[in-house]
Order: C-alpha cells, then sequence, then structure tokens
C-alpha cells in the first residue's frame, strides 16, 4: 500500500444508515480510496475494503441512498 492513496469519488448519503455496523450520515461526504487493486469507502467509524467489481455493486444496490460524485465535482472556489 502507498503512503498517500488517490481519492476516486465520493459518497454522499441523503439520509442516516448503517451498513455493516458502519455509520454514515446524511450530506456527509465519504471519499473511496483507490489503491493498485482495491477501493477503501470509507465510513464514520471504520471502512469497506472492496474489490472492483464489488464497488460498482455497491455503486448499484446504494443508489437509492445516496449519490456517488467523482473527484473534484462540487465547489471549485
Amino acid at each position: 500500500m502507498t503512503d498517500e492513496m488517490k481519492v476516486n469519488c465520493y459518497f454522499v448519503p441523503n439520509l442516516d444508515f448503517t451498513a455493516e455496523l458502519r455509520v454514515f450520515k446524511k450530506r456527509e461526504s465519504y471519499p473511496i480510496y483507490e489503491n493498485d487493486d482495491y477501493f477503501l469507502l470509507m465510513a464514520e467509524n471504520g471502512e469497506f475494503a472492496l474489490t472492483p467489481k464489488a464497488l460498482t455493486k455497491t455503486i448499484h444496490d446504494w443508489s437509492s441512498l445516496g449519490r456517488f460524485e467523482t473527484a473534484g465535482d462540487g465547489d471549485d472556489d
């Protein structure tokens, strides 16, 4: 693992929820870091390590829970 991983995108929930005991809060922005062969989806109290296939499935399955934004979206002030 490198010292600094690149942010691939962000997950922004439209409601408070938990998934496998990991907490996500409404309107917070949670980074998804990209490493060579996996991704880390951060939460308030932990993270998910996801393969590229699992990340694609998570994006599909969580589309009703919030939105995924590419890195650099939003305010660029």
